[in-house]
């Protein structure tokens, strides 16, 4: 069985997705939502976590029953601000598009 990846069309909503909230100062740098129901946002460098994740976020408040991408730093999670998605496909490609840019040459 041969395994293909996703349509091209799918990555470039995903890059699309990722680029909104990627912050041009240095490499690796994307917006986050800080601790708690403030609506300020926050900065992490991708770079420099540990994984990046696709969250269930079914226990968060903010986005019942949808699909975030966080990256950790350790054992703290912090969501990126993207999303949410209904889907874990596209919080899969939209992490997949983070990890692209964060690590894309310049």
């Amino acid at each position: 069985m041969t395994r293909t990846g996703p349509a091209p069309e799918d990555m470039q909503w995903a890059l699309a997705e990722a680029s909104r909230e990627a912050l041009a100062v240095a490499p690796g740098w994307f917006r986050a939502w800080p601790p708690g129901s403030d609506e300020r946002w926050s900065a992490v460098n991708v770079r420099a976590a540990t994984q990046v994740v696709v969250n269930h976020s079914r226990e968060d408040d903010r986005h019942p029953n949808s699909w975030t991408v966080r990256a950790l730093f350790g054992g703290h999670a912090v969501e990126l601000r993207v999303g949410p998605y209904d889907s874990k496909d596209e919080a899969i490609l939209v992490a997949h598009a983070v990890l692209s840019i964060a690590y894309k040459e310049s």
